[in-house]
């Protein structure tokens, strides 16, 4: 099957899909933000990636898109050729990156972050995606606090996968490498999934974090840093221990830390 015929069955696919993954979002992040959702539903800006095709040798190979040529070209001489060549959210180009082999996982994951972005400014560029910050320094994009963002990300994604089976969508959900980090987080999103879903569509994430005690929740995601970076060591070693328990309750100390500030702050009001 040729690019444009695979385009074009997932171009319809999406659109017969897309009033019931609405309907997913807002089952999950609430009705009191169905106009935020639907809004940011318009106007997708979509680029397909093959990704059955592993070699290339010209990245115009793999992608097909509905966006004007000279747009891609634009994009194509901005952004390294790897960017398009894999599930993403651009989030400075608002640009939603999805597999042509319709791997519903993946696009609900990347739509998500779409759902999760918020621009603050564009010049200097300063973006919160659900619990990262994005800040342009030096020409290039820093990022903070990624991996917690993408392990949140996936918890998130799995609800709306659950959400749209009920909603009568036939689909299999595929793992993830966040899965396997789900352990570290787990008790954090349990007792903060109500404020975590909130501050993806609203972006206030100092609020977020200033509920939770500001230096409390700073050390919270520093050790989360360090104990990702550790486990994904594990992961390239090819060891079968990802995380220990040492980590985990490392990581839920500070869980409970956040959540007695949480509550005292609670009492004061």
């Amino acid at each position: 099957m040729d690019l444009k015929t695979k385009h074009n069955i997932c171009k319809i696919k999406l659109n017969e899909d897309l009033d019931v993954i609405i309907q997913a979002f807002i089952n999950v992040y609430g009705t009191e933000y169905s106009d935020f959702i639907t809004n940011r539903f318009k106007e997708l800006k979509i680029i397909w990636y093959d990704d059955e095709i592993q070699n290339y040798s010209d990245i115009n190979d793999i992608i097909e898109t509905s966006l004007p040529k000279e747009i891609i070209d634009e994009y194509l001489k901005k952004y390294k050729e790897k960017c398009f060549s894999q599930s993403a959210f651009l989030a400075e180009l608002d640009v939603l990156i999805l597999p042509l082999s319709y791997n519903i996982t993946h696009i609900i994951h990347e739509i998500n972050h779409m759902i999760s972005c918020h621009v603050l400014s564009k010049n200097p560029l300063r973006i919160i995606s659900g619990l990262c910050t994005m800040t342009e320094q030096n020409n290039g994009v820093v990022s903070n606090d990624n991996d917690l963002n993408e392990i949140i990300n996936q918890k998130i994604t799995i609800e709306i996968l659950e959400e749209l089976k009920r909603l009568g969508i036939d689909l299999k959900i595929s793992s993830s490498w966040q899965e396997q980090l789900f352990p570290l987080i787990n008790l954090f999103y349990k007792t903060f999934r109500d404020e975590i879903k909130k501050t993806y569509v609203t972006g206030n994430l100092l609020s977020f974090a200033k509920n939770l005690g500001g230096q409390n929740y700073i050390d919270f995601t520093q050790v989360v840093f360090l104990k990702c970076f550790k486990a994904r060591r594990n992961i390239s070693k090819g060891e079968t221990k990802i995380i220990s328990k040492d980590d985990i309750e490392q990581v839920e100390a500070l869980v409970f830390m956040m959540n007695e500030t949480k509550e005292q702050q609670n009492i004061k009001r």
